[in-house]
């Protein structure tokens, strides 16, 4: 007996189920259940087969051009027409599979073609290289992060004064400020110096103390001794060289793991 139009056939929501990363905040859903919906209705519904494996060359595909933008300057530019071809291209493939068609996705890669294990085993293999820039990027971090620790240790405490707060109007109209801070060296003269941020609040005022770290050796390079100043920016160029580096290991683990089930 054929399917009644009042229920959406497996097909009709194995492509909606690609969208569902826009609407529930659990990580790679929308990798996970087309591929759940494809293995248990594949032997009650064996025309389920073609449109899960377009489904799921698309999510390859387009999961390789995503990290391919993100990492390339073109990204900029490319970046938002991939994100409106994910949303548009699985309504239109569901549309299609409620009227019996199926719909090739454009632009897809067929990797779920003629034995498909090898070829996600193979694809697996050649998508390594996508992690060369992201772990280069985290290598460079933790040297980084190394070095500053080093570099931080050997800095001297004292005490400054803030002798002065800079003030200007930024792109947005808005009062950004920067404190001008004096510290003496012991048995060297005063110095000054500024924090290269600036701050949308008013953090310091005038005549207060803060704590600053200056280098013995060069006792003009001073910082003020609180953890921003310290960590922030290395610690962003750890967090961002990792979740890249995560992002880019991503299509070989799914290709490998699909190559099991396919």
């Amino acid at each position: 007996m054929s399917q009644t139009k009042e229920t959406p056939s497996g097909e009709f929501l194995l492509h909606l189920s690609l969208l569902l990363g826009w609407l529930v905040p659990i990580p790679f859903i929308d990798v996970l259940l087309p591929i759940i919906i494809w293995q248990t209705t594949k032997k009650h519904s064996p025309t389920i087969e073609p449109h899960a494996r377009n489904a799921i060359n698309w999510l390859i595909s387009s999961t390789i051009y995503g990290i391919v933008l993100t990492v390339t300057l073109i990204g900029t530019v490319l970046l938002p027409a991939l994100l409106v071809m994910r949303l548009a291209f699985p309504i239109i493939a569901a549309i299609q599979a409620s009227k019996g068609k199926v719909w090739r996705y454009p632009l897809t890669i067929n990797f779920l073609g003629v034995r498909p294990e090898k070829q996600l085993q193979r694809a697996a293999i050649a998508f390594l290289p996508l992690v060369v820039i992201p772990l280069a990027s985290l290598l460079g971090s933790l040297t980084w992060w190394h070095n500053r620790t080093g570099w931080i240790a050997s800095l001297s405490p004292t005490t400054g004064t803030v002798v002065q707060v800079l003030e200007k109007v930024d792109d947005y109209n808005d009062t950004m400020y920067k404190p001008v801070i004096q510290y003496e060296v012991p048995e060297r003269d005063s110095y000054e110096f500024s924090p290269v941020v600036w701050s949308g609040s008013l953090a310091y005022k005038k005549g207060e103390s803060v704590d600053v770290l200056y280098s013995p050796t060069d006792p003009a390079n001073a910082m003020i001794n609180d953890w921003f100043e310290k960590w922030f920016f290395v610690t962003a160029a750890l967090v961002v060289s990792s979740i890249f580096l995560v992002f880019s290991v991503i299509p070989s683990i799914f290709c490998f793991v699909l190559s099991r089930f396919v």
